[in-house]
């Protein structure tokens, strides 16, 4: 008999699970999917933690376990799945990762289920569902886990109406919260698609050109109606027959520029493309009339074409580096690409640091100063992908595609309808700017490239130079004189600080009270106000006239532009009579304010600092009641 097969029922499902979800999570993780709280990466999220749960619940698994499960998985199946195998160290890291990350959730859930104090009749309790909800949905306690502890708890429902009270209360929090809600786009006007059947065949020459003779308007459209004109200082959408302009797609931000003929200019502020095919110049006319039937020259704004192209093209060289530096579990979860910078969204566990930002920099200008061809070729998807090309997870292809190599395309070839530059040279250069967190598991890349990663250059040399002469120091030694200025700094607070600790202790620091130790009802007070001081110096300042008091009471204040603070420190021997959160509330609303604390130490203020005596005195009066 199989160990398998000695195993209890419960035991045996638990397996029969998390073998299941070993192979999803597996293969999930090397297309590049990563656990997430949204859409896709959620899902790899629950089906692990579900593994996960009943490997520790059923099977007794405390350790770290699943982990070792997909790597079995790896083994037996890399032979038919070769990609798993190149995967293997990226697979095994993330499901260690998350695998640690549940069991704290674990913990912390059990424990937050703990803190609600349920017993046998809170299982009436409208309440307990709202409550048990939001366990699940903040901390991701599992509702298997969530249904066990009740039950152990004396509180037991079938599972059919657990499930449903359940799923009730869940879906009225995230309804609250908008969790889980999805958006939907806006429905595509009708206008669009019979605008694409009635105007036939309509034509792009952006890859060749930027600027185009004869232009034929065939259509114009304004609050999604088709008119015959736009006058001057109107503003609509204006479809050619022919047209240079790039409509926006695949992160590439769609052109800009002018149309215009004997009769009128109009200014194009965008394009984009509601139907695939159909590029609508949004329009502003500012000069003249058109009309459907004009022939027009389309002219693109070519200096901001140029810029795009080269960020598009750098952008393809980005995500090669990434690939290159990090591992081929890199994948691109979206992008920007428009005149000024790029963006470029990939998928990654950790920040980058200072030396793999370095090298994928490197990488990139390695290939631009090596101004190597840009090629595409449109050929049928089928043979793309063959060909080796990379695709997009989520985007939608054609039978046709264009390809685009950078190369011989060893390095990088994406299939991408985008606009780019003849040769890596013409990108200039590029300057990574930014990276950050935007998701679990996804990191996004700022860029800049040509003129601008240019001006960057020089504005940084610009920083330099006058920080070296505010410095008076040499460039390369100008972060040990940033080093010293700061440790000077330093140096100089700290004495200051000292000096008014010193004169705040020694007397005549101002106020209508000094330091001289006035005894009321027996018990000796130091009372004043303290200016110059923050609030690590006013607790600092009360230790030592408590310390010098012995027995006391000590009442400090200080004022700062409309707002004054107190503490109140009383020895403790006299907590028994003098409450130190009695006398601060009280001081608290005569300025106008609040305050609390215990018996030997409260603080407090408000927003009427020339009240701040008044407050002093109203204490005293206090001190002397309960003396």
């Amino acid at each position: 008999m199989s160990v398998y097969e000695e195993l209890t029922d419960s035991q045996q499902f638990a397996c029969r699970v998390i073998a299941d979800h070993a192979r999803s999570t597996t293969f999930a993780i090397a297309d590049g999917i990563l656990p997430g709280n949204e859409g896709r990466n959620y899902v790899l999220r629950k089906i692990m933690r579900r593994a996960i749960y009943h490997g520790r619940e059923h099977l007794g698994l405390k350790d770290a376990f699943f982990y070792k499960v997909c790597d079995k998985v790896v083994d037996e199946m890399q032979d038919a799945y070769p990609e798993i195998g190149v995967q293997r160290d990226f697979i095994g890291k993330m499901v260690r990762i998350e695998e640690e990350k549940f069991g704290n959730t674990v913990t912390v859930g059990l424990g937050k289920l703990n803190e609600l104090g349920v017993n046998a009749d809170a299982g009436n309790d409208p309440e307990l569902f709202v409550n048990i909800a939001k366990l699940y949905d903040t901390y991701g306690t599992p509702r298997d886990l969530i249904r066990v502890f009740l039950e152990e708890n004396g509180i037991v429902f079938e599972e059919e109406d657990f499930n449903e009270r359940f799923d009730a209360a869940l879906q009225e929090l995230q309804q609250q919260s908008g969790v889980g809600q999805t958006q939907r786009k806006t429905a595509l006007s009708p206008v669009y698609a019979e605008l694409s059947e009635s105007v036939g065949k309509l034509n792009f020459h952006g890859y060749e050109t930027t600027f185009l003779e004869d232009a034929e308007v065939v259509a114009i459209i304004r609050d999604e109606q088709r008119i015959d004109e736009l006058k001057q200082g109107e503003e609509g959408l204006i479809v050619l027959r022919d047209t240079p302009f790039y409509a926006e797609s695949g992160g590439q931000v769609g052109d800009t520029g002018s149309l215009f003929n004997s009769d009128a200019r109009v200014k194009v502020l965008d394009t984009f493309a509601p139907v695939t095919g159909v590029n609508l110049h949004k329009s502003k006319v500012e000069q003249g009339t058109i009309k459907v039937g004009d022939k027009v020259t389309a002219s693109v704004d070519a200096v901001k074409r140029d810029a795009t192209r080269r960020n598009h093209t750098a952008t393809h060289l980005v995500h090669a580096a990434l690939r290159e530096v990090l591992g081929t579990h890199v994948k691109q979860a979206g992008s920007v690409v428009a005149p000024g910078y790029l963006r470029f969204d990939y998928t990654h566990y950790q920040p980058l640091t200072e030396a793999e930002i370095n090298e994928i920099e490197d990488i990139v200008n390695r290939h631009i100063l090596e101004n190597e061809p840009v090629n595409t070729n449109v050929m049928a998807i089928e043979e793309a992908m063959k060909s080796g090309a990379m695709a997009l997870f989520g985007e939608k292809y054609g039978s046709d595609v264009r390809v685009l190599s950078v190369g011989d395309g060893q390095f990088s070839k994406e299939l991408c309808g985008g606009t780019h530059v003849r040769a890596t040279g013409d990108i200039g250069s590029l300057k990574i700017t930014a990276d950050e967190a935007i998701a679990s598991g996804v990191r996004r890349i700022r860029a800049i490239t040509g003129f601008d990663s240019f001006h960057r250059f020089r504005e940084d040399e610009g920083l330099i130079a006058r920080s070296l002469n505010a410095l008076k120091t040499q460039r390369d030694n100008l972060p040990n004189a940033i080093e010293r200025l700061q440790e000077e700094l330093k140096r100089t607070r700290k004495e200051a600080d000292e000096l008014k600790m010193k004169l705040a202790t020694g007397g005549g620091a101002g106020g209508q009270d000094s330091d001289e130790v006035r005894e009321i009802g027996g018990v000796k007070v130091v009372a004043k106000i303290v200016d110059g001081l923050d609030k690590g110096g006013m607790r600092h300042l009360s230790d030592t006239l408590l310390a010098r008091l012995k027995s006391g009471v000590v009442i400090l204040g200080r004022t700062e532009e409309d707002k004054v603070s107190f503490i109140v420190r009383v020895s403790d021997d006299l907590t028994g009579k003098i409450k130190a959160g009695n006398i601060i509330k009280e001081m608290a609303e005569t300025v106008g304010g609040r305050g609390g604390g215990r018996p030997d130490m409260a603080e407090g203020g408000g927003s009427e600092p020339i009240k701040a005596n008044d407050a002093i005195a109203k204490a005293l009066k206090l001190i002397e009641e309960a003396a």
